[in-house]
């Protein structure tokens, strides 16, 4: 069934008598108008953005038109050309929601007669490899900046809440003021993926930090926490080069030197110093427990280890073998 509209001020036509591309590009339009009417997240629109850009190359490559679409365009030629550019399987999967999401658009407001996607299925994707720092590495990369500077502590402290909290980078970014509740030693993220918020907490370590930042930081007329020596917010693409360029600084081998390596890190360390995975799943902010059970399954040894140095059982079987520090002899 088709829906009814919501913004009866807006009626969505597409021009005719144009140039194919035109005829795409202003269903595109509107549909990215559509996302913004219903407040879809500007990084999320961007994604869309990105992937129907693509898919007009595709459109091109084989003299495709919007109009004379069938469903065998998405299902097979799309997908076999996406295979032969040997795209990773998290790359195509992005290409077939959005085009799930943009025909379906089109067919529920009138602009196609058909959904031309409703058959459109992702295909399986193997898990990627979640690489993360060693204790040695994540110690040099927050040992590169000097906190003697303004930048050089602004970098340790931004780095220090990706550790502590797991934090996004888009929501690092975003980061304001008003969201560090210093007396609960907590930061509110408002907006995370999937614009649902959460509370994530903080400890003694990267609150004295924070302070000691924001004071150096100062009074300004605007509420984002991270900014440059000009005293102008800093930006994602900013903050990420931040990262790589301390983390390229030490050599690190083996690991991509990112703001999300230290996500990975923090839900490693934490899985490794007894958090539960329920309280890792919230502070990650995943709707559901399957990205948090992926650190299980790629951490699984690191736990054995950490599992065979707190075993109950050993503990009450064996306690006698136990030195007074509570290590086995």
């Amino acid at each position: 069934m088709k829906k009814a509209q919501a913004y009866d001020s807006q009626s969505f036509v597409l021009p005719v008598n144009v140039s194919p591309r035109v005829q795409f590009r202003e269903a595109v339009r509107l549909y990215l108008l559509d996302c913004r009417y219903r407040n879809l997240a500007p990084t999320t629109i961007d994604f869309y953005k990105f992937h129907l850009q693509a898919f007009e190359h595709f459109m091109d490559h084989f003299k495709l038109e919007l109009k004379t679409l069938v469903p065998t365009d998405l299902s097979q030629r799309m997908i076999h050309y996406m295979m032969d550019q040997k795209l990773t399987a998290n790359t195509i999967n992005g290409r077939i929601r959005t085009c799930q999401g943009f025909f379906k658009f089109l067919w529920q407001d009138g602009l196609m007669e058909t959904n031309l996607a409703d058959g459109l299925k992702v295909i399986k994707a193997h898990n990627q490899m979640l690489f993360t720092f060693t204790e040695d590495q994540v110690r040099a990369v927050l040992e590169q900046p000097d906190q003697a500077t303004f930048t050089g502590l602004r970098d340790y402290a931004m780095m220090l809440v990706l550790l502590e909290t797991g934090m996004r980078v888009m929501e690092l970014t975003n980061m304001k003021l008003s969201d560090i509740d210093f007396q609960n030693q907590s930061i509110c993220i408002p907006m995370g993926k999937g614009r649902k918020p959460r509370i994530v907490p903080i400890q003694v370590t990267c609150l004295k930090t924070l302070i000691k930042y924001i004071q150096e930081r100062g009074s300004l007329p605007f509420d984002e926490v991270w900014i440059t020596l000009n005293n102008k917010p800093l930006r994602k693409a900013a903050i990420e080069k931040i990262v790589r360029d301390h983390c390229k600084k030490t050599a690190l081998q083996g690991v991509r030197g990112s703001c999300h390596t230290f996500r990975h890190t923090m839900a490693k360390m934490y899985l490794m110093n007894g958090g539960d995975i329920l309280t890792l799943q919230y502070i990650l902010g995943h709707t559901t427990l399957d990205m948090t059970r992926r650190y299980i399954e790629f951490f699984g040894n690191d736990l054995h280890l950490q599992h065979e140095k707190s075993s109950p059982v050993e503990f009450l079987m064996h306690r006698e073998e136990l030195n007074d520090e509570g290590e086995w002899k």
